[in-house]
């Protein structure tokens, strides 16, 4: 066997060795990536997040009732009422930053003229074109709806170069949401109680006009719940705040990753020169 054909592993030593010998590639390559960063540091703007907490919200009557087990409707009651809060919580969830919202926001000429703002340097071109669809688009991608602690919490976070647009953007969109899907409540509830009311008075069988009644009963308390003028579907469990200081450019991330990519180029450039 020849044994000049058998490439030895390296050791740690070896590669501090090699490190050692690149120390040149290295200060360079390192030199001009940390260069680059302060570049980008100066140009890129501040970004700040604004951040809500909200929550399924407790209508009027969810947690009184809970207790008469022993009247059959009651319970019903704070079945229904906790069904009802928890399925407009999740359509909260699903159109906070959809179409039907994006195009409310639309008309508001101070959100649009603050997007104009809303870029990553300087010197870039902002978009001008807005319409729903692509203001949907934007919301999905800017605007999180982050899980807090595996409780039903949710927290709403966004980031723009002014904090007060940040904080007023992401007001508005809780209220739009909200509004959206009261209204669209209060549009189903009306449509039943006209149904009921019609049913009522041409139905004169007791049992069936006693069902009718109930169920009128519990669509009117649902009117009742609609019209009250707090949020219907997500209760502000922490109100909407800027941090203080800019999330965005982070100098502990930016200075490190980029120093890191230059010492790595140099290493690979010192690597390339030497097996030529």
């Amino acid at each position: 066997m020849n044994h000049n054909n058998i490439i030895a592993e390296k050791t740690l030593f070896d590669v501090l060795r090699d490190l050692w010998r690149a120390k040149i590639y290295l200060s360079i390559f390192g030199a001009t990536l940390l260069l680059l960063a302060f570049i980008f540091m100066s140009f890129a703007k501040d970004f700040y997040r604004a951040e809500m907490i909200i929550a399924p919200a407790t209508h009027m009557g969810q947690g009184i009732l809970h207790d008469r087990n022993d009247i059959g409707e009651g319970s019903i009651s704070v079945q229904s009422s906790s069904l009802q809060s928890n399925e407009a919580f999740l359509r909260f969830e699903n159109i906070y930053a959809g179409v039907s919202v994006a195009s409310i926001l639309l008309q508001d000429k101070e959100i649009i003229a603050a997007l104009k703002h809303d870029r990553s340097f300087e010197f870039s071109n902002p978009k001008d074109d807005w319409d729903a669809a692509g203001l949907s688009e934007y919301l999905s991608m800017r605007v999180k709806l982050e899980p807090v602690s595996g409780t039903s919490l949710r927290r709403i976070t966004y980031l723009h170069p002014n904090k007060e647009f940040a904080v007023y953007l992401v007001s508005r969109i809780h209220r739009v949401s909200d509004e959206i899907i009261r209204n669209s409540i209060l549009k189903e509830v009306n449509g039943r109680i006209n149904y009921l009311n019609k049913s009522l008075a041409v139905i004169a069988n007791p049992s069936h006009r006693r069902n009718l009644t109930a169920l009128l009963m519990e669509q009117e308390r649902l009117k009742m719940l609609v019209s009250i003028d707090q949020p219907y579907a997500a209760s502000i469990i922490e109100p909407v705040h800027a941090l203080s200081k800019p999330r965005w450019p982070d100098p502990y991330v930016i200075y490190p990753v980029f120093l890191f990519f230059g010492l790595l180029m140099g290493f690979i450039a010192y690597g390339l020169r030497n097996n030529e």
